[in-house]
């Protein structure tokens, strides 16, 4: 007779971390969607094709695991049948963890995110083999499945490099603190909006889903052009420069374009908006 938690034991409870063997037919579609935990999906057996605001139709094959991010949305096609895990947990291993590989991308200049599958080396399977024994044998237990969380990111931590860590796990970092903190940090510095994704460590696909997350409401471009008013502003009342040097400056792809953009956020066209300023200062 096999043992089990009482029931006063709060792991006897569904655990708030865990893993589930899933079995998929070739052309089934499932979705992992904003919700409390992150994911992990590890094929067994089979292929899948990943659709979500970061990549469309990446492919990924038996041995490969990818992370999908709890504020993300991924649309998941089996392409044959298929047979995985799928890990779920909100607080990935140890909180050092995750400092140290943010740590790490903050100190690659070169460092830039994108959505990859890894391999499954040698150590993750032999617990992903002990993990299906588990499965399979039904052993129903929280302890287990919360342990086996743990030692998975002991894994990760020993046998898994940093780099292919912090470009995993990449959108775990506290992105309400550090991305808003690159971006605004970078803006004064950056050319245009390629520029900016580039000194914040990201391509421009990936930069403009994690913008919008962060900065609801607006596109990177006509945030950028909404924080330059002030500045905009200063080069037309101090400054002799020409309007078309002006829209140059800032990015502006005509003179025409810098007109229409004054007036939306300075009220008038450039040259008019100028005239005004000085007016105000011989009064």
């Amino acid at each position: 007779m096999r043992q089990s938690c009482p029931k006063s034991c709060p792991s006897a409870k569904e655990p708030y971390s865990g893993f589930a063997l899933q079995y998929h037919q070739a052309g089934d579609t499932f979705v992992i969607g904003h919700g409390e935990f992150n994911h992990l999906i590890f094929v067994v057996s089979g292929n899948l094709t990943v659709d979500s605001e970061e990549c469309r139709g990446y492919q990924v094959t038996k041995g490969k695991f990818f992370f999908c991010y709890n504020c993300g949305h991924y649309t998941i096609t089996a392409q044959s049948d298929l047979k995985i895990i799928v890990a779920h947990f909100a607080r990935p291993g140890a909180a050092c963890d995750i400092a140290s590989l943010l740590q790490y991308a903050k100190n690659q200049p070169d460092f830039q995110y994108h959505f990859e599958a890894v391999d499954v080396n040698e150590p993750m399977q032999q617990m992903l083999d002990m993990l299906l024994r588990f499965i399979e044998d039904d052993v129903p237990c929280a302890h287990m499945h919360n342990s086996m969380i743990e030692l998975l990111f002991v894994v990760f931590r020993f046998y898994y490099d940093v780099e292919v860590l912090s470009n995993l796990f990449f959108n775990l970092f506290d992105h309400a603190v550090s991305f808003r903190t690159m971006v605004e940090g970078n803006r004064i510095k950056a050319r245009n909006l390629n520029h900016l994704a580039e000194l914040c460590g990201y391509d421009i696909n990936t930069f403009n889903v994690v913008f919008r997350r962060h900065y609801p409401g607006y596109t990177p471009g006509v945030w950028m052009q909404i924080q330059r008013k002030d500045e905009i502003l200063a080069d037309l009342i101090n400054t002799d420069a020409p309007i078309y040097y002006i829209s140059k400056k800032y990015g502006f792809s005509s003179s025409s374009h810098l007109g229409e953009y004054c007036k939306k956020y300075l009220g008038d066209t450039p040259t008019k908006v100028r005239a005004r300023h000085r007016k105000k200062k011989m009064e």
